[in-house]
């Protein structure tokens, strides 16, 4: 049976990859039912169970940064949005919890020990979050394509000032990984960049993926961190997933 998420709608935003989108639309909606699923790019890529909205090829991830702040929330009819991307989307329906939906903003911890360590991009935002930065942009403009960074470190003390929530590490870990990781063998629902895919991909998969990263000017450079072999860190203060 399918896992049931009707308050959260799949989101995948993409003006550079649209076959390496289209397999991680497909992989992240493989066992999920979500709310509604909505594809923004320059090339069609409607799916079964998606809609697509027509974007600009943005010249800047600054544009594509405006775009999900200010005009993407729009779309949104549920309480809550999943960031999904080329290089990183679901990976372990069965990772799921329901506390997830208890915050405001869910993504890989990072590696800061400052208390403000929750917050890659990849991630659950509440429509809560995205209409206050909308509602308040003098307070909270957006100032540099690191959006993810700006929310999550920079504003976050004053957001939750105003009562809006970020999760412990460790439930956040449960939630996603990307360049820390409790240990090599934790499971998570789902993941963040193409130096990972050996992590959570093998045999044809991972090989199709990484044939066509080649075929992309736009990332091939990429492919170089798979063969150097970069991986995550391992921090033991983060509970085992």
């Amino acid at each position: 049976m399918k896992l049931q998420l009707p308050e959260l709608t799949l989101v995948m935003i993409d003006v550079q990859c649209p076959d390496l989108a289209r397999l991680a639309i497909a992989d992240s909606m493989r066992g999920i039912d979500f709310g509604d699923a909505v594809v923004f790019s320059d090339t069609d890529l409607a799916m079964p169970g998606t809609r697509w909205v027509k974007v600009p090829k943005w010249p800047s991830i600054a544009e594509c940064c405006k775009f999900l702040w200010y005009e993407l929330p729009k779309h949104i009819s549920t309480g809550w949005m999943i960031l999904i991307h080329w290089d990183g989307w679901i990976v372990n329906p069965s990772c799921w919890r329901d506390e997830f939906l208890q915050y405001d903003y869910i993504g890989a911890p990072w590696w800061y020990d400052d208390g403000l360590n929750v917050g890659n991009g990849n991630a659950i935002r509440s429509m809560r979050l995205m209409r206050f930065l909308q509602q308040n942009t003098a307070e909270f403009p957006l100032t540099t394509y690191k959006e993810d960074d700006l929310i999550s470190r920079t504003y976050r003390p004053m957001l939750q000032r105003h009562g809006l929530k970020w999760p412990p590490e460790t439930l956040a870990s449960q939630f996603s990984f990307e360049c820390t990781r409790p240990s090599w063998s934790s499971r998570h629902f789902m993941f963040h960049d193409s130096f990972n895919f050996p992590l959570v991909l093998a045999g044809e998969r991972l090989d199709e993926r990484v044939r066509l990263m080649r075929a992309n000017p736009a990332i091939a450079h990429k492919v170089a961190e798979l063969d150097a072999g970069r991986r995550p860190l391992i921090l033991p203060r983060l509970a085992a997933a």
